[in-house]
Parts: C-alpha cells; sequence; structure tokens
C-alpha cells in the first residue's frame, strides 16, 4: 500500500478507468420485491477493480472502500458508495469511479506523510520511556484522524484497525502479531456510529504502546501475546514457562514500565454485581442441539493439544449429563487433562494476562470466593444464557490456575449449557473475542450473545 512503491498521476485516472471498464450497465431496479440486476453490477465493479489492480498495484483495490454502508462499509471514501446505488449515466460513473480512486490514493499519501512523522521512533534501550510516548502519540493521532476521515461511521474500526497494522509494517513490527496486539488494545472499545471519546482512545493508545515497547525491551516474551496464542501450552515442561501468569506477575520490568494497576479481579468482582444478570438475556431452556457441537469441535482443531481438549470437553459434557453443580474439583480434574498433570490446586500468588495489562492479585479468601461463583451457575434463579456467560467470565479473571484459564472458562460454559441439554452448533463469536474485566457492558453482551447462539441452534433443530 506504500505509495512510493507505486507511481500514480491522478490527471490520468478518468482515462485511465475509460480504457479498461466494460460497459457501464444499468442501474438495477425494483421489480415488486427483488432487485433485478443487482448481480450485474456487482460483477462491473469487481471488474473494474481486477482492471484497476492490474494498472497500478493492490493498492488500488481500496477505490470503493466507502464510508458508511456500502460495498466495503467503514472506510475513507465518500464518492462511491455501492454498485446499486453509485451507477447513473455512463460517463458519470466512470468519473465517480476515477474520483473515489483518487480519493484513496490521496488517502494513502496523507497517511504515509503522517507515518514520516512519527518515524524513527526512539531507541528502547536508550529510554523506553520516550519509546511508551512516541508510540502513544502516533496511536492516539492515528485513530483521531482514521475517525474523522471515516465519519466514525458504520464499520469504521475495521479500517482503523487496518491502518494501525499499516504503520505497525512501517516501524518494523511483525506482521504475524497485529491482530493479537490490535484486538487486545482495542478490546471491544470501538463501535459502529459511534465516535469513541478522548478517553478510549488515549487508553487504546496507552495499551498498545505499552505492549509494543515492551517487546522491544530486555526479557521481552513474558509481555507479548504471540501470533494469536491466548492459550500457552508449556506447562509443565519447560516450567516456568515465559508465558506463565504467575511468572509474569514477578517480572520487574512490566512494574517499570506500567506501575502498579489496580486489582482487576477486584473491579470484575464490583462489575459482577452491578450487572442486572435477570434482564441481561431471556430465559431459554434444553434440551437444545442439532447433532453439532461446535465447542468439541473447536477443541479438537486446535494445533496445539488439541486431542487433549477435546477429552477435557467429553469429561465436561458427561459431569454436566451426571446433573450435579459446578466445583473447584471439578474444573481443576479437567484442567488436568487438558495440561496433562494431576489436578492442579489454585494459584498461590497474583496473576496476569493480556501481555501484563491485566491483573488479577492474590488473597486467601480467594479460593472460598471463587467456590461460590461456581456453585451459583447451577442455580435457577437467572436465566441459563446469564448463568453460563458469568461463570465464563468469573474463571478468566478469578484466574485461577497458572496455565490455560481460558480454556477453562470454556468448559465452565459448556458444562452449565450441557447440564441443561443445550449443545451449541455454533460458537466463534463466543470464543474470539477479548473480554474485558472493567466492561459492564460488555459482560451483559456475552449473555445476550450466548442467548442468541442458544435460539440460533433451536432454529436449525431438526423437526
Amino acid at each position: 500500500m506504500d505509495p512510493a512503491r507505486h507511481p500514480f498521476d491522478p490527471s490520468d485516472a478518468l482515462d485511465v478507468v475509460r480504457t479498461l471498464a466494460p460497459p457501464v450497465p444499468p442501474p438495477p431496479a425494483w421489480e415488486g420485491s427483488q432487485l433485478v440486476g443487482r448481480s450485474d453490477v456487482d460483477r462491473w465493479r469487481e471488474t473494474v477493480s481486477h482492471g484497476l489492480v492490474d494498472r497500478y498495484g493492490r493498492w488500488a483495490s481500496g477505490w470503493c472502500w466507502s464510508q458508511g454502508e456500502g460495498d466495503y462499509d467503514g472506510g475513507p471514501v465518500n464518492g462511491w458508495c455501492c454498485a446499486s446505488d453509485s451507477i447513473s449515466s455512463p460517463e458519470e460513473t466512470l468519473a465517480l469511479v476515477a474520483d473515489s480512486l483518487v480519493q484513496w490514493r490521496v488517502w494513502l499519501e496523507d497517511l504515509t506523510e503522517r507515518f514520516d512523522r512519527f518515524l524513527p521512533l526512539p531507541d528502547p534501550d536508550e529510554s523506553p520511556h520516550a519509546l511508551v510516548v512516541a508510540w502513544e502519540v502516533a496511536v492516539a493521532q492515528l485513530v483521531n484522524l482514521t475517525v474523522d476521515r471515516t465519519s466514525s461511521d458504520s464499520g469504521w474500526h475495521s479500517h482503523c484497525a487496518t491502518v494501525l497494522s499499516w504503520f505497525l509494517v512501517a516501524a518494523g513490527v511483525p506482521e504475524d502479531r497485529h491482530v493479537t496486539l490490535i484486538d487486545d488494545a482495542i478490546g471491544g472499545r470501538f463501535r459502529s456510529w459511534v465516535q469513541p471519546s478522548a478517553a478510549d482512545v488515549n487508553d487504546v493508545a496507552e495499551r498498545l504502546a505499552q505492549q509494543l515497547v515492551a517487546q522491544s525491551v530486555a526479557d521481552p516474551s513474558p509481555l507479548f501475546v504471540h501470533a494469536r496464542d491466548d492459550w500457552p501450552d508449556t506447562w509443565p515442561q519447560g516450567w516456568p514457562s515465559s508465558r506463565t501468569t504467575t511468572r509474569l506477575a514477578r517480572n520487574p520490568q512490566v512494574r517499570r514500565l506500567e506501575g502498579r494497576n489496580a486489582d482487576d479481579l477486584a473491579t470484575w468482582e464490583t462489575v459482577r454485581v452491578r450487572v442486572d444478570w435477570a434482564t441481561a438475556s431471556e430465559p431459554v431452556s434444553g434440551p437444545v442441539r442439532t447433532g453439532k457441537d461446535a465447542i468439541a469441535e473447536h477443541a479438537a482443531r486446535r494445533p496445539t493439544n488439541g486431542a487433549r481438549l477435546a477429552t477435557a470437553v467429553e469429561q465436561a459434557g458427561q459431569a454436566a449429563a451426571a446433573g450435579g453443580p459446578l466445583t473447584f474439583a471439578l474444573l481443576a480434574r479437567w484442567q488436568g487433562t487438558l495440561l496433562s498433570v494431576p489436578p492442579p490446586g489454585f494459584r498461590d500468588g497474583p496473576a496476569w494476562a493480556k501481555g501484563g495489562r491485566e491483573r488479577y492479585y492474590w488473597h486467601a479468601e480467594l479460593p472460598a470466593r471463587f467456590e461460590a461463583c461456581l456453585l451459583a451457575a447451577t442455580e435457577d434463579d437467572l436465566p441459563l444464557p446469564s448463568r453460563a456467560a458469568r461463570v465464563y467470565l468469573d474463571v478468566a479473571f478469578f484466574h485461577p490456575f497458572d496455565d490455560g484459564n481460558a480454556r477453562s472458562a470454556m468448559l465452565a460454559l459448556y458444562f452449565v449449557l450441557a447440564r441443561e441439554g443445550v449443545i451449541l452448533d455454533r460458537a466463534a463469536p463466543l470464543l474470539k473475542t477479548v473480554r474485558q474485566a472493567h466492561d459492564k457492558y460488555g459482560a451483559a453482551g456475552l449473555a445476550k450473545l450466548v442467548e442468541l447462539l442458544i435460539k440460533g441452534t433451536r432454529k436449525r433443530m431438526r423437526p
């Protein structure tokens, strides 16, 4: 996407578009309840895109990334909207394509000029603090710039993540780490049609900066989440693992960079009592299943130790069929299976997660408080989706084990649902979203998501 690698003369854009574009089809029209001709204009747009890419390079494919709900919503282009609404007379349509291509190119050049202001970044060996500040300034400005250019319309946060990823490339950060870094930093704060607050932008910039600087200083591995792998599998071999949460808590580098933060477990316990779990989801009940077990399939597909996790899921299902309550002893048994160790005890020290940005301190009464949370997950005073979502978050933020807590949270949720005969046939949205301890609305939203997944499974049940 770097404009310096791809020559472009905006004055030639219209002539190029006229040369490569096939005849412009008529705009689609409604005939009764059907939009006739939509497929023709979509194919025309794709043909134009392929022609522009052949002529200019892959960067040109963004010419139709429009603001709002267009063909590819959330972008910076305010000329082209979508094939259905943007096609008019042939000449006007070709002019609109050329104008949109120029808009897209100007945006890329604006970003390049902004990147050049921020780079090169300070040397981390000379001043980690200066590097943190430099990253924070760069990220905050790029987010605000993208918000302004996309008008924070539908899907704007997708383009924001792309812009941040491009800057990470320019700064030399390996590309296989971008998704995890950016997703963890944003953490669900950005939403369609909502302009982020200054506090949210600053918080995202701070989180991303701290992660990036942490990987640049000495002994960075405990701070850095590698390549979409939030579930370390090294324990007990090579213990203590560089990614183990309790070892991370004792790493002095973290405290030098970030200082002592509040206890995120205490934050979660405060949020937990403020969520109206009774209304966060509607009451649903089992049995609900289609013959497909999405969580079991997800476990079996894991490239690392998938067979052990699948066995743990099977054990959770068997325990659910027996009908007893959820206890720490059960959770520890499944944890031992997936880690191939004896059932572990509750952690005996502080723990960290999300690259060191969430911290869960230790207190002597934590095991008893956690046990009470587990027992409450199988009581009938709240809707099933709310109880399943709440126990998922309880395991994540109590962080009872030295390793594998995300998988343990999944097993707890699976048990609570299966105990009432609910086996989800789709679970990806549930398992691939970062959860934040302070996010009250995200906690309630998770309960609603579980409800929707249950209802979706029920709709797909055979009569």
